[in-house]
C-alpha cells in the first residue's frame, strides 16, 4: 500500500464507527418503524447493513471511474460506505417500499439507481435490476450532531427476490471472478434476466387475481366465513384452513352450491348446525367442524349426499365424523 492509498484508508477508518453507527440506525428505522406495515409476505430479507470493505473502498476511490469522472473528495462521493439491503416478493412491492423510504421525514433521501429507468432507457438489454437509495442524516438529527453529516450516507438496496438470486449469480460469481469477459456466460446470465422478468410479470397477474374481488371462490369463502361466526363470534380468518377448505371447494365442481342456497339451509337449520359447530360435543368431530366449509358439507350431506360421498376428497375418518356429527351411521352407506 503507498502513501496515497493508506492516507485514503486511515481516513475512511476513522469515519467508520459514525457509518456503523448511521446504518444501525437506518437498520433499526426499516425494521421497527417503516417496514412494520407492510404485509408478512411482502419482505422476504430483513435489511442487515454491512460496510464495505478497505479493498474495495480503495478500488473504487482510486481505480474506477463514476460516470466518467474521477473521484475528488471519495470520502463524500462514495455513497455506498455502508449499504443495507430488502429483498421483497415482487416488483411492485420494490415500488411500495421506495415510497415508503422517500417519504420518511427521518432522514434526506434519493435514488441512485433506477432500475424501472434504466430499463426505459435500454429496453433491449437484460441485465442486473435493483433499486438504490442514498439516505443521510437531516440537519437536525442531534444523534450525529459532532460527525459533518454530509460524509454519512447508507445505501439501500431494494429488490425482489428474483432480482437477489439473479445479483448472487451474477454479481457475486460471474462479475468478481474471471468470467465477466466470457460471452458465453454473460449471454445465458441475459437470457435468465430476461426469464426472471417474466416470471415477475406472471406473479404480478397471480397476485392481482387474488385480490380481485370479483374472484369467486374468494368471495365464497369470506361469505361463508360470515354465516359461520353466526356461530362462532369470534372465528378469525387467520385460522381458515386452506387445505381443508380448498379440498371442500373442489366439491363445487361437481354439484354447484351458491352461497344463497346456504343462507336459506342456515336459516331453516340454525338449532343443528350449532349443534355440530358449537355444540357441547363439537370438540369430538375434530377440525372440520372449526372451518366455515362445515355448512358447505353439511348442505350436501343433507341435500345431495351420495353425490358427496362418491366425490368426497378428504379421508374416511373425516368422512366419518360428518356421519356422527348428524347422528347417522356410516356403515349403512
Amino acid at each position: 500500500m503507498n502513501d496515497q492509498e493508506r492516507e485514503i484508508v486511515n481516513k475512511y477508518h476513522s469515519l467508520q464507527p459514525a457509518l456503523a453507527k448511521w446504518a444501525q440506525f437506518v437498520d433499526d428505522i426499516l425494521i421497527n418503524n417503516l417496514l412494520i406495515g407492510l404485509a408478512d409476505n411482502v419482505v422476504q430479507i430483513p435489511p442487515a447493513f454491512r460496510v464495505k470493505s478497505d479493498s474495495s473502498y480503495l478500488c473504487k476511490a482510486l481505480y474506477r471511474k463514476s460516470e466518467n469522472k474521477e473521484y475528488r473528495d471519495p470520502l463524500k462521493e462514495i455513497e455506498d460506505k455502508v449499504a443495507t439491503r430488502i429483498v421483497v416478493l415482487k416488483s411492485s412491492d420494490v415500488k411500495d417500499v421506495s415510497e415508503i423510504i422517500q417519504k420518511s421525514l427521518l432522514w434526506k433521501a434519493k435514488i441512485t439507481k433506477n432500475m424501472w429507468q434504466e430499463i426505459e432507457d435500454k429496453p433491449d438489454i437484460f441485465n442486473y435490476q435493483s433499486l438504490h437509495i442514498v439516505v443521510s442524516p437531516n440537519n437536525d438529527n442531534l444523534d450525529f450532531e459532532n460527525t459533518d453529516k454530509e460524509y454519512l450516507t447508507c445505501e439501500i438496496q431494494v429488490r425482489t427476490l428474483l432480482q437477489h438470486a439473479f445479483a448472487e449469480v451474477s454479481h457475486d460469481s460471474a462479475y468478481k471472478g474471471p468470467y465477466k469477459n466470457d460471452k458465453i456466460i454473460m449471454r445465458h446470465l441475459s437470457k435468465s434476466m430476461a426469464l426472471m422478468e417474466t416470471t415477475d410479470d406472471y406473479f404480478l397477474r397471480i397476485f392481482g387475481m387474488m385480490k380481485d374481488k370479483g374472484n369467486f371462490i374468494k368471495n365464497y369463502q369470506d361469505e361463508l366465513a360470515i354465516l359461520y361466526r353466526q356461530f362462532c363470534p369470534d372465528f378469525d380468518i387467520s385460522n381458515l384452513d386452506h387445505v381443508i377448505s380448498n379440498a371442500v371447494y373442489d366439491l363445487l365442481d361437481v354439484k354447484m352450491i351458491t352461497i344463497d342456497d346456504i343462507k336459506i339451509y342456515v336459516d331453516k337449520n340454525s338449532k343443528s348446525l350449532n349443534n355440530i359447530v358449537a355444540g357441547k360435543n363439537s370438540d369430538r368431530y375434530g377440525q372440520l367442524v372449526k372451518q366455515p366449509a362445515i355448512l358447505l358439507i353439511n348442505y350436501l350431506f343433507d341435500n345431495h349426499r351420495t353425490v358427496m360421498i362418491n366425490h368426497w376428497p378428504l379421508s374416511q375418518a373425516a368422512l366419518k365424523k360428518v356421519f356422527e356429527a348428524n347422528n347417522t351411521a356410516f356403515e349403512s352407506y
